[in-house]
């Protein structure tokens, strides 16, 4: 292979690995807002019972100012049968009577249920907290997390940044402006010729690019999508005696080998 396609192979994936850790640096803050996210749902849940027991007091405190309003009006009635001068008048206060102390019954009532309802919301607002909590650690945790593998990530760019200054002075310049040119525009400026094909574009080569590209004298770019090509010989495996085909193999010539 050529000295230079071999290094372009080595620049191309130091780019890949250099533009990956970019990437995942730059998407820090968007992750720490993902995780963060997973709190919102739970701080929801535990706003929501702590605004629905405010409310529930609120309601109470003004059922009880409602009883005492209603009792004060009995007070007052009772005190003007003492001056009534007809069993009409008495009877209509005496009826008044009746419908404040019912009113008061009603309020009790819903006093009581509020109560109930403030015992459920307390055992909801508890296990909510709970919640909460153990999320936010979990938070904390994955937060810590990102933020460490993107030290991680920003020490392995200085690495590389230095190793591709390296590499790139090493290339011939007209090969590393064009391999700059395709890569930013296709994404890859390296493609493997293979099986006489462009396996990038998947175009057809000539035959004598083909077989000028497995030579490997010179550097040679696909006709269809420009990338550099290159060719990778496929490995030779040895036929071995211990394998099950080669030792049938010398078996069998052993079989027929003449006896002495």
């Amino acid at each position: 292979m050529h000295t230079d396609i071999e290094q372009l192979l080595q620049l191309e994936e130091t780019d890949r690995e250099i533009s990956r850790l970019r990437a995942e640096v730059a998407a820090l803050p968007r992750r720490v807002t993902e995780i963060e996210a997973k709190l919102s749902g739970i701080n929801a849940d535990v706003e929501k019972c702590r605004r629905i027991l405010k409310e529930i007091e609120t309601a109470r405190r003004k059922q009880e100012g409602d009883i005492q309003s209603q009792q004060q009006k009995i007070s007052k009635y009772r005190d003007q049968m003492l001056a009534v001068k007809t069993n009409q008048e008495y009877r209509a206060l005496g009826h008044e009577i009746e419908f404040a102390e019912q009113e008061i019954r009603l309020i009790e009532d819903k006093i009581l249920e509020g109560m109930l309802e403030t015992e459920r919301r307390e055992r909801e607002l508890k296990s909510a907290e709970a919640a909460q909590k153990a999320q936010q650690a979990e938070v904390e945790r994955e937060k810590s997390q990102a933020r460490a593998r993107t030290d991680e990530d920003q020490k392995r760019l200085a690495a590389l940044l230095p190793e591709r200054d390296g590499l790139r002075k090493g290339i011939n310049p007209d090969l590393v402006r064009h391999y700059d040119r395709v890569l930013k525009l296709r994404g890859s400026a390296m493609a493997e010729a293979r099986d006489q094909m462009c396996h990038a574009c998947h175009v057809q080569l000539r035959p004598q690019v083909f077989l000028d590209v497995m030579e490997g004298k010179d550097v040679l770019t696909c006709e269809s999508c420009s990338r550099i090509l290159f060719f990778i010989a496929p490995a030779i495996v040895p036929l071995d005696e211990e394998t099950p085909s080669g030792k049938q193999t010398a078996e069998a010539a052993a079989a027929e080998a003449p006896k002495g």
